[in-house]
């Protein structure tokens, strides 16, 4: 896959509790975007994207929705489910915050932690976003 852009998958959510399909709508936006193409100049490019990782962000205790179980326990919930995973994982910033958190704020956070790694990493297609 070489030349593609590099691309972590984010979801955010509840994840009250974290199902089977959240997980699969992971690998179905992989699948998607290793098929993405573009059409620029009249050259024809498969694949554009290469996704290297996913994230799964729970949302805070403070989230207001009715039913809502405690974060620490949706986050294990989460591990449990993704543990056999290579490439997606669960990150605990969003829910550790005071407040809800707007998803454009826990967007711009996991940007800047994963620009970060990937401009200290030797070998950036290599970098984990963990």
């Amino acid at each position: 896959m070489a030349g593609r852009i590099p691309l972590v998958l984010l979801a955010c959510g509840s994840f009250n509790p974290i199902t089977h399909q959240h997980m699969r709508l992971f690998e179905l936006a992989r699948d998607h975007m290793h098929q993405t193409d573009m059409l620029s100049l009249s050259l024809h490019f498969a694949g554009l994207y290469r996704v290297v990782g996913g994230i799964v962000s729970p949302v805070g205790d403070n989230y207001g929705k009715q039913g809502l179980v405690v974060s620490k326990h949706r986050l294990a919930m989460a591990r449990l489910a993704l543990q056999s995973s290579d490439w997606v994982s669960v990150d605990d910033w969003e829910s550790q915050q005071a407040d809800w958190t707007e998803t454009v704020v826990t967007m711009r956070y996991h940007y800047d932690h994963i620009a970060a790694q990937y401009h200290n990493s030797k070998d950036p297609l290599t970098a984990s976003v963990d």
